[in-house]
């Protein structure tokens, strides 16, 4: 008996993924399609797929020793319709189909939405599908299947993590400026605002990495009154005249306040690398995913541009 191209790729779903349910979600198939792929599919070879003795328990579904060489070559047979779906929308004149795209806030406001929009204006076929998603979740989801690409932020400095199977492109520098009521005087002096209210990020995140950073080179801790999770409520706090806060500049330009100003002065705050990440198979990025990042580095040169 032959064996089934399109079993052969939900078998490679189900490796990706690291089990049915997940591999579902991606392949937008029932759970019950994609058992009854896999069983049809190890019914078609002869030969035990899945290690059904290691399920349960919270455990990642395991593919035996056949089922892996077979996932391998479902990974070529997937090259192989990317590479036909890249020849067929050059013959037709561009990319077509769906793409989704995973970013936080801040990126899915100031550059995936006019990216998307500029696809639309152009006519391309390209379906963007847009989830605001925390890091850790949309690693998860791209190395499924459920995403595409996956906007990510990290300090300017850093290294890039190491992550197998997935590639990572450097996207533009986002500094980050410290920003205080409109109704306080200057000089913004850095010693003089750690002992004012501060409105902070919740710990751990970037924002409040960086406003540790500034409170060991000003010497002293900050007084911490306020702590919001998205930069729209702490420029509110601020213009409201109840402290000071760290903010991008990316936020800054789109969530501009009235009663908040940034500081003049020689207060360095340093920047984070804003990156897209994306799977780094011989198939990736699919000419829809290719077709959305060059939209996004488009709209990247507008935000770094002069003026």
């Amino acid at each position: 008996m032959s064996l089934d191209p399109r079993r052969l790729l939900v078998l490679r779903a189900v490796r990706r993924a690291g089990g049915v349910l997940p591999a579902a979600r991606a392949l937008r198939l029932t759970p019950s399609a994609v058992s009854q792929a896999v069983t049809r599919l190890e019914q078609e070879a002869g030969v035990a797929l899945v290690d059904r003795s290691r399920r349960g328990g919270g455990r990642s579904l395991e593919l035996t020793s056949a089922g892996h060489a077979l996932a391998d070559r479902a990974e070529e047979v997937a090259d192989a319709l990317a590479a036909a779906e890249r020849e067929t929308a050059a013959h037709r004149g561009g990319a077509s189909g769906p793409v989704r795209v995973g970013g936080f806030a801040t990126v899915l406001r100031r550059l995936v939405a006019p990216a998307v929009g500029a696809l639309a204006l152009a006519g391309s076929g390209v379906v963007p599908e847009v989830v605001e998603v925390d890091e850790t979740s949309g690693l998860r989801a791209l190395r499924a299947g459920r995403l595409d690409l996956l906007l990510v932020e990290r300090a300017l400095g850093d290294d890039p993590p190491q992550r197998p199977g997935l590639a990572v492109e450097d996207l533009m520098h986002d500094a980050y400026r410290v920003v205080v009521p409109a109704a306080w005087q200057p000089p913004d002096e850095l010693a003089e605002l750690l002992g004012r209210p501060w409105v902070a990020s919740p710990e751990g995140q970037a924002g409040r990495v960086v406003l540790g950073r500034l409170a060991a080179a000003g010497g002293r801790s900050p007084h911490v009154q306020h702590v919001c999770l998205e930069a729209s409520a702490m420029l509110a706090l601020v213009g409201a005249g109840l402290g000071a806060a760290v903010v991008t500049e990316l936020a800054l330009a789109y969530l501009p306040h009235p009663g908040a100003r940034a500081t003049a002065g020689s207060i360095d705050a340093g920047a984070r690398v804003i990156s897209v990440v994306h799977r780094s198979g011989r198939a990736d990025p699919s000419p829809a995913a290719a077709a959305m990042l060059d939209a996004l580095r488009v709209e990247v040169a507008h935000e770094v541009a002069p003026g």
